[in-house]
């Protein structure tokens, strides 16, 4: 069956998925919704400058509240046509806290390829959270016809390398000026 990803959207389902990383932690899962931005402020707030640099190739600093707001809201309320993302949520003193997000987006001038990335909190990294965030974002873009997923990271973002190495598909990679691009090939 021939898939149509022009007009395909990325409904976002509202369903949670609940699981258990290596030390015992329960996480849920569910689809980003436009209400989020705070919880994506908040998910900014803790990560380490290492863990900022690893995600936006540049240790941003504290940015002034109004530009992460704008940045937050723009990142969880997004155009469903040509993006998917997911959202990892730890109820920590009584309310839930952000720790994770792993999202694609659809190449403009390539719609069965997608770019993918992901950050997760610095003290949930390890557990084997991003492994299964990933593998829910792969189940996604099975359904829908993807068959390639690009991830772009820094040369010494050995974590993000070894994570995609490991999902089950064959990928390639190529590092030039700094950055390795890897392609997860699902056909």
């Amino acid at each position: 069956m021939e898939t149509q990803t022009d007009s395909q959207h990325f409904v976002r389902g509202h369903g949670t998925v609940t699981v258990v990383t290596r030390k015992g932690r329960k996480v849920r899962i569910r689809h980003i919704q436009p209400t989020d931005a705070g919880l994506l402020v908040d998910l900014f707030h803790h990560l380490s400058p290492e863990t900022r640099r690893f995600r936006f190739f540049t240790a941003l600093p504290d940015l002034p509240e109004d530009i992460l707001w704008r940045e937050a809201c723009r990142y969880a309320d997004f155009d469903e046509r040509r993006q998917a993302a997911f959202i990892a949520l730890a109820h920590e003193g009584g309310k839930d806290h952000a720790i994770g997000v792993v999202r694609l987006v659809l190449d403009k001038n390539n719609p069965d390829t997608a770019e993918l990335a992901i950050v997760l909190r610095d003290d949930y990294q390890r557990e084997g959270l991003g492994t299964i965030m990933l593998d829910l974002l792969l189940q996604l873009a099975l359904v829908r016809g993807i068959k390639r997923l690009r991830g772009i990271s820094l040369a010494d973002n050995e974590g993000v390398h070894r994570l995609i190495q490991k999902c089950g598909f064959p990928v390639t990679s190529h590092t030039s000026h700094g950055e390795t691009t890897q392609i997860i090939h699902l056909e």
